[in-house]
């Protein structure tokens, strides 16, 4: 093995700029423009100036709608911490969707208490959008916050979330999502990370260019109108990424709140998480390219040209990123040979050094996340997000092309897929 490095090493000192450039292309064409843009958030970054909840409160009135299956050990938590923000809520709103755990009965000892303000069990589960939908229409707040049930938030994330719909032409704020569980696991640790590049600083940098194109289902803010006005949430899945290309169709601006945090699980085992992005992906497929495939077409009604960068943006770095991996290491070992395994090291070393420099810039805009504890975990969140995590990908992708399979996708329910088909 260190006579592979030690050639390899050599090998690499032997070569020109032009030489390095063409060895590595993946790394430059498919990582160093997304760090780019990171880096550029994390200088440009202003944390904005706090409005007075008094003031705040002319914006109308807020609700909090949460949906929920199976939910009666997290429910309490979060509605307790709801209450206790700088910007309390005017009401809250839940809808058990089909729970066959005490959540339903739990909801009831809640509003016995004031805790909840209405509150709904279906007898039958008709999938997340649905129950939002079901609440929204329960609630009568100006401003509708989508909260999961399994989340905490900082005292402030409400006030936070809330404040940029001061400007009239927001229809939505995504807030800042961070992992609460990340010591429970690597994978759970090695998701932390990822969330705090991905969504505080990567969310930030998409807001500095008005690219925002999916407020998290786990914690988001609607301006009532401007939802409505969309029609709700798809029954599908992928409803976050689905209404905010909507409303951004719409004319709505997408903004991100990156202090307005929220904690959230994530699973903490390499099964759960390639199910649950499984999911994410072949929605995120369906809904940018069959769905709202018409963006792309400059001769459609309310054609925009500002939304092609999003769907390009994720198309190139997101699909086409995953498929040439398999295709770059081929061609490393059929044109390189043994010197492959090398300039294979040589490139994830470079891609750990830009990941460090990243975390630590993305930590230190959100010392929320503690990251002191999760800087050890860093070399192998490197090599678990830019390997793993797109071959997770990759594979989500086929899955989609050739069979369609977010259409069976168990997290909506069979009957919701058949209407919909």
């Amino acid at each position: 093995m260190m006579a592979v490095l030690a050639d390899g090493l050599d090998f690499l000192k032997a070569q020109s700029f032009g030489s390095i450039v063409s060895l590595f292309w993946f790394v430059l064409i498919f990582d160093v423009p997304r760090y780019t843009l990171s880096f550029a958030a994390a200088v440009l970054r202003r944390r904005p100036v706090d409005m007075a909840p008094e003031r705040l409160r002319s914006l109308g009135r807020i609700s909090v709608v949460i949906a929920g299956n199976n939910e009666a050990d997290v429910i309490e938590a979060c509605v307790r911490g709801l209450w206790e923000q700088t910007l309390p809520p005017d009401e809250i709103v839940v809808v058990s969707d089909g729970s066959t755990d005490a959540m339903t009965a739990r909801l009831r000892d809640l509003k016995r208490e004031g805790l909840i303000q209405r509150a709904h069990g279906t007898a039958l589960r008709a999938g997340k959008a649905a129950a939002i939908n079901l609440a929204e229409r329960l609630c009568s707040g100006d401003i509708v916050v989508n909260v999961d049930c399994d989340c905490l938030f900082d005292r402030h994330a409400l006030q936070r979330i809330v404040q940029p719909f001061a400007d009239p032409g927001v229809g939505t704020v995504c807030g800042n999502i961070l992992v609460s569980n990340h010591s429970k696991s690597l994978v759970a640790g090695f998701q932390a990370i990822e969330y705090l590049i991905s969504i505080s600083l990567g969310k930030a940098a998409l807001d500095l260019v008005g690219q925002v194109s999916c407020a998290s289902g786990a914690f988001s803010a609607f301006r009532r109108s401007a939802l409505r006005a969309v029609g709700g949430l798809d029954a599908g899945g992928g409803e976050d990424l689905d209404v905010t290309l909507r409303l951004r169709r719409a004319g709505w601006a997408t903004t991100f709140a990156a202090d307005a945090i929220c904690y959230t699980a994530v699973p903490d085992t390499l099964s759960t998480l390639t199910h649950q992005r499984f999911r994410w992906e072949r929605d995120a497929v369906r809904l940018r390219y069959r769905k709202h495939s018409d963006v792309l077409n400059p001769f459609a009604a309310g054609f925009r040209p500002v939304e092609l960068v999003h769907q390009f943006e994720f198309l190139f770095f997101n699909v086409i990123g995953a498929a040439a991996l398999p295709f770059y290491v081929v061609w490393l070992f059929a044109t390189y040979g043994d010197l492959a395994p090398a300039i294979l090291l040589a490139a994830q070393a470079g891609l750990f050094v830009v990941d460090t420099v990243v975390f630590l810039m993305a930590a230190h805009a959100t010392p929320q996340a503690n990251g002191l504890a999760l800087m050890p975990l860093v070399p192998g969140y490197s090599l678990f997000n830019g390997v793993v995590m797109r071959m997770i990908r990759l594979a989500a992708y086929l899955q989609e092309w050739v069979v369609d399979a977010s259409y069976f996708d168990p997290y909506v329910p069979d009957k919701v897929h058949k209407v919909r088909e």
